[in-house]
C-alpha cells in the first residue's frame, strides 16, 4: 500500500516537472522572438541579408511547402506573409500552403491576403495585382524614399514576380487517391483504363494525370518542406508528390525570420540526392 502511495506521488512530480519545464521552455522561446523581432525591426535589413545569403547557395527549390501542424498557434497571417515576401525575394516561384488546423482553431485562409488566380480556383497570386502595382512598397515596413533608397540600401526598381501561391487541404491526400481509385475501378472495362492497365509506367502517370486535374494545378513536385509542428510530420501531405522532398521541422513557437529561412536554404543546398546509388 505505501509502495503503491510512493509510485503515484511519484508519477504527479514527474508530470508537474515536464509541465515545469515546458512552461519555462515556452517563456524561453517567447522572450527570444521578442528579442529577435526588435533586432530584425531595428537593424537587419532583410532583403539586403537574404541577398548576400543568395549568393552562397548553390541551389534553390522551385516548390516550398509549408505544413501546418495541427498543435502550432504561432503560424498565423502576418507570418505567413513574412514567409512569402522571402521566397518572392530569393526567387522561389511556387509555395504550397498545408494548414493541418481547423478552422477557429488558428486555420489561415490564403483567400484572406491573397489574389484568386482567374484560371484557377486552387491558384493565389501573392501579392495582388493592386499591391504589386504600388510603387511604394518596399521591405520591412519602411516607406521608400524619393531617391529610390530603403533602410540605407540602394534599389534597383526592379520588381519581383508574383508568388504563385497554392492552398493545400486534407481531402487532398490519401481521400483523393481512393477517388482516384475508385473512379478508375468503376471503369476498369473501358478502353482507356484498359490501355493504361497495359504498362505500368502509364498507369502511373493517367494517375498522376487524373491527381493533378482534381487538384486544379500542375507544378513541378516539392523539393523543400518546412514542418511547423513539435513533431517531424507531413500529415498526410499529397503523398504522391511529397517522395523526394527534404522535410525541415521548425520547432512550433520558435520565431521564424529571414535567418531562420536562409538556414533552411542552405542545409537544402548542401544536400546531394543519391537516387538510389
Amino acid at each position: 500500500m505505501m509502495m503503491q502511495f510512493v509510485c503515484q506521488l511519484l508519477g504527479h512530480l514527474l508530470i508537474i516537472c515536464i509541465a515545469a519545464f515546458d512552461l519555462l521552455q515556452q517563456l524561453w522561446l517567447r522572450l527570444h522572438a521578442l528579442a529577435s523581432r526588435s533586432y530584425d525591426f531595428w537593424q537587419c535589413d532583410q532583403r539586403a541579408f537574404l541577398d548576400s545569403a543568395l549568393r552562397g547557395l548553390e541551389k534553390l527549390p522551385k516548390h516550398l511547402v509549408l505544413v501546418v501542424g495541427p498543435d502550432d498557434c504561432y503560424v498565423d497571417v502576418a507570418m505567413l506573409k513574412r514567409i512569402f515576401s522571402y521566397a518572392q525575394i530569393v526567387g522561389i516561384p511556387y509555395l504550397s500552403v498545408y494548414d493541418t488546423r481547423t478552422q477557429g482553431n488558428g486555420y489561415v485562409d490564403l483567400s484572406l491576403f491573397c489574389q484568386l488566380d482567374e484560371k484557377s480556383k486552387r491558384c493565389y497570386q501573392w501579392p495582388s495585382s493592386s499591391q504589386a502595382k504600388e510603387q511604394k512598397v518596399i521591405q520591412n515596413g519602411h516607406k521608400m524614399n524619393q531617391n529610390g533608397t530603403s533602410n540605407g540600401y540602394a534599389s534597383n526598381g526592379a520588381h519581383e514576380k508574383q508568388l504563385q501561391v497554392y492552398q493545400i487541404s486534407r481531402a487532398d491526400g490519401h481521400a483523393l487517391i481512393a477517388d482516384v481509385c475508385r473512379e478508375l475501378y468503376e471503369s476498369r472495362k473501358s478502353v482507356q483504363v484498359q490501355a493504361m492497365l497495359e504498362e505500368r509506367q502509364k498507369l502511373t502517370n493517367g494517375i498522376n494525370g487524373m491527381l493533378n486535374k482534381r487538384l486544379g494545378y500542375a507544378v513541378p513536385e516539392p523539393e523543400l518542406g518546412i514542418v511547423f509542428s513539435r513533431q517531424t510530420c507531413t500529415y498526410g501531405l499529397l503523398p504522391w508528390h511529397v517522395r523526394f522532398t527534404e522535410f525541415h521541422t521548425h520547432r512550433s513557437g520558435s520565431y521564424f525570420d529571414a535567418k531562420s529561412f536562409a538556414q533552411v536554404l542552405y542545409k537544402y543546398a548542401r544536400c546531394e540526392q543519391r537516387w538510389g546509388k
